[in-house]
């Protein structure tokens, strides 16, 4: 029997006051959410079950120089704790995310809180960068 992996990150949702929805398939375990007014993620992917991955994706301002994008996501890759920026090219949009390597998501559970800070604080300052000069 396959065993509901995400439910310790739904019960952090809950715990965070957040509601979610999920959307499995037969290659992943997949949770969207809502906090803050913006759009998060969570995936599980079922031939690896010790990988999870919170994220966010958000849309480049029209006009973004390339360049100076992947310039901003080096420089917060190299400065901040848990969170990798990636450029989705075809969507023209980065990604922020968090992939971690765990026993069980319940590891994760009472540290979610900080992970979607860490999130958050990496896009507002990602596009803050971005604004400047």
């Amino acid at each position: 029997m396959d065993t509901d992996r995400l439910a310790p990150l739904e019960l952090a949702l809950e715990e965070e006051g957040l509601l979610s929805t999920r959307d499995d398939d037969d290659d992943a375990l997949r949770i969207a959410f809502k906090s803050e007014g913006d759009r998060y993620f969570i995936v599980s992917y079922r031939d690896d079950p010790n990988f999870v991955m919170v994220g966010s994706g958000w849309s480049l301002p029209e006009g973004a120089d390339r360049e100076r994008v992947m310039r901003t996501m080096n420089a917060l890759n190299a400065r901040k704790k848990f969170v990798k920026a990636a450029l989705w090219e075809e969507e023209n949009d980065v990604l922020f995310t968090i992939e971690l390597c765990v026993a069980t998501p319940e590891e994760i559970r009472p540290h979610f809180g900080r992970l979607l800070d860490v999130l958050r604080d990496s896009a507002l300052e990602f596009f803050a960068e971005l604004r400047a000069t």
